[in-house]
């Protein structure tokens, strides 16, 4: 049965009101991404402000620190896996949580920080436990509050349980897609982080040189944190501009087949408006 013509122009009225809404959530993800990457470049120069310290602290004794020292005896590794805030992202979190479930299944003592309410969902759709978890800000201004308390539960765990490895994994935005990285935080390796920093004439020091190295570490995995919520809340945002334009298109295309069937339906209404027309006339 041909569907009437008023039926057909309501449900167009209805994709045009979604096509708004989709067209309103992508304006609003390129505004977000954007504001990320200009945070993002404070938060880099803020790391390489310390690391530029503690190239200088160790002038003055490069053997008191060798970056072997990881603290009490080594206890379980860690991950910190930063997830997608809010939906609309396609396969965002998915991704992300199948890594970090890859990573599990290789170090089933291997604990995880998550960060990201749809990542903390998925989790728990899984079965995949977590020592530590908290959403994402809605707002990028509100990101550096969120690295301090994962600096602040880190460290509080790595002094309860001893210090184990510790790597972040997060999705970074790109031109193919938005790539998955995983990297080491801790232990610190100063030969990966510092050589191009060192030189210069070595700075008066009040503090011992690994007191002070201690605390610069620790400001450093501040900064790298606060760094890797910026890039994951831009590549977040852009897995929703490229999920919505994905959605925009098949709307569009959902449009056409609407207006297609609504010239059939007029074609066939005004067929039998003509047939019952000449019926009656006979």
């Amino acid at each position: 049965m041909t569907e009437r013509p008023e039926d057909i122009t309501t449900r167009m009225g209805n994709i045009a009101q979604i096509e708004t809404v989709v067209l309103a959530l992508r304006g609003l993800a390129t505004a977000q991404a954007q504001e990320a990457r200009r945070h993002l470049a404070a938060a880099e120069a803020h790391a390489a402000t310390v690391t530029r310290a503690m190239a200088q602290a160790l002038a003055h004794d490069p053997a008191t620190f060798t970056g072997s020292d990881s603290g009490p005896a080594a206890g379980p590794a860690l991950m910190i896996v930063i997830g997608a805030s809010q939906g609309f992202s396609g396969a965002y979190s998915e991704r992300i949580v199948s890594a970090a479930a890859e990573a599990r299944s290789a170090d089933p003592a291997l604990q995880l920080m998550v960060l990201g309410q749809r990542c903390i969902s998925e989790c728990d759709d899984r079965g995949l436990d977590r020592v530590w978890d908290r959403p994402m800000p809605a707002h990028v201004d509100e990101i550096a509050g969120l690295a301090s308390r994962v600096v602040d539960a880190l460290f509080t765990r790595l002094a309860q349980q001893g210090a184990g490895p510790v790597r972040i994994l997060h999705a970074r935005p790109s031109h193919d897609g938005q790539p998955l990285v995983t990297r080491q935080l801790l232990p610190f390796d100063p030969a990966g982080v510092l050589p191009a920093t060192r030189g210069g004439g070595a700075p008066l020091l009040t503090l011992p040189v690994a007191a002070l190295m201690a605390a610069l570490i620790e400001e450093w995995v501040f900064a790298e944190i606060c760094a890797a919520l910026l890039v994951a809340h831009t590549a977040e945002n852009e897995a929703r501009m490229t999920a919505m334009m994905r959605a925009k298109a098949n709307l569009q295309d959902l449009h056409r087949d609407l207006r297609r069937d609504l010239n059939a339906a007029r074609q066939a209404q005004t067929t039998t408006e003509i047939i019952e027309l000449s019926a009656g006339r006979l």
